[in-house]
């Protein structure tokens, strides 16, 4: 029987080993002798789940132009106009809190974020 650490590490070792040579999940479950349907059925079990997101306004277009430049927003004026707080929970406990961002700390917040997915 596995259980959920198991599979949680698994998927770590696929991500870091397998996945970047290219290697299927599929063919990774085969070699490690795990059955890929009990690892699918868990993974989308706990990977798979739509999470409510309050957003209030929105960036004007002439910030989203700034988030582009080169140069560092805290090199630059602080913009008094917006600012960003966002607050992550997860179900394991990990929180995430970020407050006074403006659009492009969000920005490379987010990129910083997807690549732990």
């Amino acid at each position: 029987m596995y259980s959920s650490e198991d599979f949680e590490r698994l998927f770590i070792r696929y991500k870091s080993v397998s996945y970047p040579k290219g290697e299927s999940i599929q063919t990774f479950c085969h070699r490690n002798n795990v059955p890929y349907n009990l690892f699918e059925k868990w993974y989308k079990d706990t990977r798979h789940k739509v999470v409510e997101v309050n957003i209030s306004g929105r960036p004007s277009l002439s910030e989203t132009d700034n988030a582009k430049d080169s140069v560092p927003q805290e090199a630059k004026e602080p913009s008094p106009k917006m600012r960003i707080l966002v607050d992550l929970r997860v179900s394991n406990g990990l929180r995430l809190r970020q407050g006074n961002l403006n659009y492009g700390q969000l920005k490379r917040l987010v990129e910083k974020l997807e690549g732990l997915c």
